[in-house]
């Protein structure tokens, strides 16, 4: 079996409406490439149609993979999906393309100059952010302001839902991961400073999509909860 260059790993939670939209889009992209891929749309116990659509995709295209898991959380699907790729970079992708895959190239020309992680960032001087809305990206703000008191300095944009890694350093991380839940973005990143990983924040032209899982108050106290825990875990040296 040849070598798979990348993987693009999927979470989904009930994404019935956008997942077949996303799949054609990146199969599009895909056969202009000349490396190897795979898809692995890792599913967090959807409860609508999704499973169902994945698979009748995967027995057309043997190149997309569907992992079914019990509902925990993003975290959880993502942690997963990564540590089932086989890809030697592996790229977290949002179901609900707020990025187009043609930005992938960039990713992938970036982590090969020596990276070991390359984050999509929504708040850098070149990116682009479109129909954000205005209580997200004051929020956004807020917590962005947490992260570098309380977290890890140096990052305009923990969330953004486009991340690419090498797979050494995609099995490191996510084989630690502890954090399930939205706030397992900060924890990544945490863990990388913890080993000295060389990270680098890349801008990225993103479209906010309606129907977002995102709930902005709940969500964002569920992440400040989470990073507080990884904050003492990190201390109490429990990595």
């Amino acid at each position: 079996m040849n070598e798979i260059f990348l993987s693009v790993v999927i979470p989904t939670f009930n994404e019935q409406k956008r997942i077949v939209q996303t799949l054609d889009q990146l199969l599009v992209y895909f056969s202009l490439q000349h490396y190897t891929w795979e898809i692995v749309i890792s599913d967090d116990g959807s409860t609508d149609n999704t499973v169902i659509l994945v698979e009748q995709w995967s027995q057309k295209h043997p190149n997309i993979h569907l992992l079914l898991l019990p509902h925990k959380g993003k975290g959880w699907a993502v942690k997963n999906g990564m540590l089932k790729s086989n890809g030697i970079y592996r790229l977290m992708f949002d179901a609900d393309m707020s990025m187009d895959p043609c930005q992938i190239e960039n990713f992938l020309i970036r982590i090969q100059q020596n990276c070991d992680v390359v984050i999509g960032s929504r708040n850098l001087k070149e990116s682009v952010k479109q129909d954000e809305p205005l209580l997200r990206k004051l929020m956004g703000r807020l917590f962005n302001l947490f992260v570098q008191i309380f977290a890890v300095k140096g990052y305009l944009d923990t969330q953004c839902g486009y991340k690419c890694f090498t797979s050494q350093s995609a099995e490191k991380l996510f084989g630690m991961q502890k954090i399930w839940g939205w706030g397992f973005d900060v924890e990544i990143l945490m863990l990388c400073k913890q080993f000295h990983l060389h990270v680098e924040e890349m801008p990225v032209s993103w479209h906010h999509q309606l129907d977002s899982k995102v709930r902005v108050l709940s969500s964002t106290f569920s992440i400040i909860m989470e990073v507080l825990v990884t904050r003492i875990r990190i201390l109490s040296k429990k990595y």
